[in-house]
């Protein structure tokens, strides 16, 4: 346990260090600022609330879900191209904890850049519709929903791109693709769903927004909370299985 934590903290201290996650942390704090602000200016008059500000707030995690893809699809990669890999595997302690230290560290940045956002937002929201903050209604487990559904979302978006990374130990494909499978995949479902390809449902991004099942509609007859559920796991374990076997089987040039 002891050795998995000093990973971790390690592992996270390393991308602390990258200038690109205190950008992405500026980045963060400009776009809910001028989100903020519009959101404001566009309902300013009108009955609104703090909650469902911050019900509109939980959307702008898809801007985290792309930062902490980056951190995912390079964690391991960048090791190979840095050939840092090496300074790892000396070491004696299993391939398999290295590689679930980097995945954990993860998750620790997903949390972080997650509660970083929270708090923010609510800060902002608490300075533009202050009167309603302390108005607790069905809203607030609204909000309460969207952010551990989005959050959920990122941590297996995120496995896709760790898993794409171990396997191909290049940074720019596994970003890439994640990226373009993300931002793709509802077009692409659509498409199926039209031509009555009902297998799509068995296809990973079909069922990792699980805020389809309160907010929208399913891409698919059949589909249901815990059908999607079942589904990410089985997807989560092909994940680790193909990540530990890739990663303990990779020969590394000394």
């Amino acid at each position: 346990m002891k050795t998995m934590f000093n990973l971790i903290t390690n592992e996270t201290i390393k991308q602390a260090s990258l200038t690109r996650t205190w950008i992405s942390l500026g980045i963060i704090i400009f776009i809910n600022s001028l989100a903020s602000f519009f959101v404001y200016m566009l309902f300013d008059g009108i009955q609104f609330s703090f909650w469902e500000f911050m019900r509109i707030s939980s959307n702008l995690l898809m801007v985290i879900q792309i930062f902490c893809l980056i951190i995912a699809g390079d964690i391991v990669s960048n090791e190979f191209s840095r050939g840092t890999i090496k300074l790892l595997l000396i070491r004696p302690i299993k391939r398999s904890t290295i590689l679930l230290s980097k995945y954990m560290t993860v998750i620790v940045w997903a949390v972080m850049l997650t509660a970083a956002h929270f708090l923010f937002s609510s800060l902002l929201g608490i300075i533009w519709f202050y009167d309603s903050f302390f108005e607790i209604s069905v809203n607030f487990f609204v909000v309460a929903g969207a952010y551990v559904l989005r959050f959920f979302e990122m941590i297996i978006i995120c496995s896709l791109a760790f898993t794409l990374s171990v396997i191909t130990r290049s940074s720019s494909l596994a970003i890439g693709l994640t990226i373009f499978l993300t931002f793709t995949s509802n077009t692409f479902m659509i498409l199926l769903n039209e031509r009555g390809i009902d297998w799509g449902k068995y296809l990973l991004l079909a069922n990792t927004d699980l805020q389809q099942y309160f907010f929208a509609t399913p891409p698919f007859e059949g589909m249901t909370f815990w059908f999607s559920v079942m589904m990410i796991g089985l997807y989560l374990a092909v994940f680790g299985l193909l990540s530990v076997v890739a990663f303990s089987k990779r020969d590394v040039d000394v």
